[in-house]
């Protein structure tokens, strides 16, 4: 795996791709057939990046997949640029819910379990099948320039920030809303890269299990102590 793989796509992005107004829907369904049909066309789009390539994707294959005309298409989306849009806007709210509701699973659980749990969590999110969104960071890098992406890391740091108060005394960083959100944005990246498919020297498992260690020792100065780690890491959650 190229280390930074992540880093490098999200800079080229802010220079390569259309302008966002390309990537804006033609208009938003208000009747629930209407909504219906907008959430067939972004499916059938998810379920093609997922069987192929980017480069193989077309409205009319949309279309035919999603079982609209062509013309129902074109009355939403003016081309595949701005479904895929749409799409990666849907993955970014999983992303957004799934860590949400790790965020409060973990309570009752040690420091230690609650970070793992909720990195398995952005993990299986971005690694779902109606995701798709690691394949598009990949072949489609103008996606990590739509709002939604933004908004998704700026959660994450929220989530980040919400943890670090609640932790109290746990937690010891010298300059803490800041370094707070430094490791929101490693592990947002750091996420993307085991997602992406770094498993060539470990297995994902074990890859979540060290970069929960090396947060808890980045957000506390010490290593969670053997009582504090479950025995073996858990296996990475597998979310439809």
């Amino acid at each position: 795996m190229g280390v930074g793989r992540a880093h490098r796509i999200v800079g080229a992005a802010s220079r390569i791709g259309p302008p966002l107004t390309f990537l804006r829907p033609r208009k938003l369904p208000q009747q629930a057939r209407a909504r219906a049909t907008v959430e067939a066309i972004v499916d059938a789009c998810a379920e093609l990046l997922a069987n192929g390539p980017y480069e193989a994707l077309t409205t009319n294959s949309i279309s035919e997949r999603a079982g609209v005309s062509i013309g129902t298409l074109y009355e939403y989306f003016p081309n595949r640029e701005s479904i895929v849009a749409a799409l990666t806007a849907a993955s970014c709210r999983r992303l957004v819910a799934a860590l949400l509701k790790a965020a409060r699973e973990t309570r009752g659980m040690s420091d230690f379990e609650g970070i793992e749990h909720l990195l398995r969590s952005g993990v299986a999110a971005l690694t779902a099948p109606k995701s798709v969104f690691c394949r598009l960071m990949l072949e489609a890098p103008f996606v990590l320039r739509l709002p939604a992406f933004h908004e998704a890391r700026a959660a994450l740091d929220e989530i980040c920030q919400s943890i670090r108060i609640g932790a109290g005394d746990r937690v010891n960083l010298p300059e803490p809303q800041l370094d707070a959100w430094l490791i929101s944005q490693m592990l947002f990246n750091a996420m993307f890269e085991i997602a992406i498919g770094w498993t060539e020297e470990a297995e994902p498992d074990v890859v979540v299990r060290e970069l929960a260690r090396l947060t808890f020792r980045m957000a506390t100065g010490r290593d969670p102590r053997p009582e504090e780690m479950p025995s073996s890491p858990p296996r990475l959650l597998s979310l439809s």
